[in-house]
């Protein structure tokens, strides 16, 4: 729901703002988390102007917020004041829905707020990593710094989810190909010959007899298929609103052949990404995964974070907490274990970074190439039990007519 609060902060002055929480506890622990005291609130309806608006603008994109970064970054880095650039930024970005958002941001800078709180008014825009850098930019003083390093991130989490998304694409083209061919011949090619075998005085042997009574029961039941996959997909949707079920999809999705070894490895990437880049700028151990924790959508990754978590602020080293989720192969184990004891931990987390993400590309690369035997294979045996089925009737045919 959305909340529009006042609070006072630490220096006296009274700041008002709006954010989606799911609960009023929620909006208290981070007011208290961010040393505020919470004045008054007020829910808004589930139906109002600007939720109906961010529903219809156009979302926001990863490459928008890499462009804002990096033009930032370079203004501030010149001399020009950050409230001059924001504004110089939005009149010239094209994303309209950012452009709204920056008007938000000049707005909220103007009455005292500093960049990273007036970014955390809009969680759907900024991601919770940039927020965050960015307030450890303000506190050190280089806020350039900060958004040159978001810029480079969002990158890097860019290319990954890219490559992910291209391993998956080629299996569901096939799927949707092989799909789309198959009910083609079932509702349009075989039944015109199922007729002429009816009307012509010809035994037919088992398997024609099999595939003309498997195409009447398709066409008399056709709305059967289209029905499981829609339930199958509403069942799914409603799996991924609850924590218990999400968190075993999740799960599952680490186990999928081939495509899950896919998924896990960009996952990994994007954990020393976002491990490395922190501790590079001079997070501790364990707010980095406070962060990570806020940041991941999977949820097994995040109960894995928050074990790790657990498990450093009990005093263990991160290569035993690692080892401890049997999550990470032996070769990253290895590196952490490497980098804790050279005291070089955030250059070798770099380098694993580096490495599964090179590691994703050359996976898409082999998924698309072992994917495209099995398509073949599958949609050439279909056809081949339609030919088979078809020979007997079509020589008896030709035998009856040259008779």
């Amino acid at each position: 729901m959305i909340i529009t609060y006042s609070a006072i902060a630490q220096d006296g002055a009274v700041i008002k703002r709006k954010g989606e929480f799911s609960h009023i506890h929620e909006l208290i622990e981070s007011l208290i988390a961010n040393r505020f005291i919470l004045l008054e609130y007020h829910k808004e309806g589930f139906f109002n102007k600007e939720k109906l608006y961010d529903f219809f603008s156009p979302k926001i994109k990863r490459g928008d917020i890499i462009e804002f970064c990096e033009s930032l970054s370079s203004m501030i880095a010149g001399g020009l004041p950050l409230l001059d650039s924001v504004e110089t930024l939005k009149e010239t970005t094209k994303a309209k829905g950012l452009k709204r958002i920056l008007d938000d941001i000049l707005s909220d800078i103007a009455g005292g707020e500093s960049f990273s709180a007036a970014l955390s008014a809009h969680p759907k825009a900024f991601p919770d990593i940039m927020i965050f850098l960015c307030h450890i930019g303000e506190e050190t003083g280089n806020l350039q710094g900060a958004l040159k390093d978001t810029a480079y991130h969002l990158k890097r989490v860019d290319d990954i989810i890219s490559n992910t998304k291209r391993a998956l694409i080629y299996p569901t083209f096939v799927f949707v190909s092989m799909t789309g061919v198959l009910f083609f011949w079932v509702f349009y090619v075989l039944p015109k010959l199922v007729k002429v075998f009816s009307d012509m005085d010809i035994e037919l042997p088992t398997p024609t007899a099999i595939m003309m009574k498997s195409v009447e029961i398709l066409r008399g039941y056709w709305y059967v298929l289209p029905t499981i996959l829609v339930l199958a997909m509403v069942i799914f949707i409603i799996m991924r609103k609850y924590e218990t079920t999400k968190l075993y999809l999740d799960h599952t999705s680490f186990r999928i052949p081939l495509i899950g070894k896919v998924i896990k490895t960009s996952s990994l990437a994007i954990f020393f990404a976002y491990m490395s880049m922190m501790l590079s700028a001079g997070v501790t151990l364990t707010r980095s995964f406070e962060v990570m924790e806020k940041t991941f959508k999977n949820l097994a990754l995040r109960n894995i974070v928050s074990r790790i978590n657990r498990m450093a602020s009990s005093g263990y080293s991160l290569f035993e907490a690692c080892q401890s989720t049997k999550f990470f192969d032996l070769f990253a184990l290895q590196m952490i274990k490497v980098g804790e004891s050279t005291g070089n931990l955030d250059e070798r987390l770099r380098y694993l970074a580096d490495t599964y993400q090179e590691k994703v590309g050359r996976l898409v690369e082999v998924v698309g190439k072992m994917l495209e035997p099995i398509a073949l294979g599958i949609a050439g045996g279909l056809f081949i039990i339609i030919v088979i089925s078809l020979i007997g009737p079509v020589y008896d045919l030709i035998t009856k007519i040259g008779g």
